[in-house]
């Protein structure tokens, strides 16, 4: 009888452990409810703002993604006349990696941007990217390209339909120059490049002599 006595006492002190174990979750719960109740309203505003900014972001994007192309449309135009060539960028922001992908199109056909596109459009384009960034930020405007054009491709003597982009893009970096105060300097071996500066700066045997135009602040 003592140890039926014994077994009830303890499970009664266990259940009254228990229930005011109970009583103290059950008061627990009810100030997490008062808390979150409070702070829904301050949940609900963060909500909006991250959902506005991320709205603000993808505006922005969307439109340096359309100037972006805009520019680099225009300018391959402008260099590549014989091509009906327009550039789009692709975001690719499903993959692990996010990166930009640029895509040329012609006449309704995409296609990656590669060496085997040919013309140096791969050089080219390197080039416009980086006119591109100087507007952006509001940079000088001052490019050095070393050997940054032997890419791109030049008039076939043997070939009287070849194309000379290479003069084109001179042409395009010359009215740069003029409607958009741009000074390019460009290390090259190239005698066509040579022909069309403005100034030239022969080095030979560690010397550096002025062989076209004029030196700086001459009149």
């Amino acid at each position: 009888m003592s140890s039926l006595v014994s077994k009830l006492e303890t499970k009664q002190v266990e259940y009254r452990f228990k229930s005011n174990r109970l009583v103290k979750l059950e008061d627990q719960i009810e100030k997490l409810e008062e808390e979150i109740a409070e702070d829904e309203p301050k949940i609900d505003t963060l909500e909006n703002r991250v959902y506005g900014c991320k709205l603000l972001v993808e505006k922005l994007v969307g439109v340096n993604k359309n100037n972006l192309e805009t520019f680099l449309t225009f300018a391959v135009q402008k260099i590549f006349t014989d091509r009906n060539y327009i550039v789009r960028l692709d975001f690719k922001e499903d993959s692990k990696r996010p990166a930009l992908e640029l895509i040329l199109e012609e006449n309704g056909i995409a296609q990656e941007i590669t060496d085997a596109v040919g013309g140096g459009i791969l050089s080219t384009l390197g080039l416009l990217l980086q006119i591109y960034y100087i507007e952006v930020y509001g940079l000088t405007k001052v490019m050095f390209i070393d050997e940054g054009l032997k890419e791109v491709s030049k008039a076939n003597p043997n070939d009287p339909d070849s194309k000379d982009y290479l003069t084109d893009i001179l042409g395009f970096l010359k009215w740069m120059s003029q409607e958009r105060g741009y000074t390019f300097v460009i290390v090259t071996h190239d005698t066509s490049v040579v022909d069309m500066s403005d100034r030239v700066y022969t080095v030979k045997n560690g010397q550096v002599t002025l062989s076209k135009g004029e030196e700086y602040g001459e009149t």
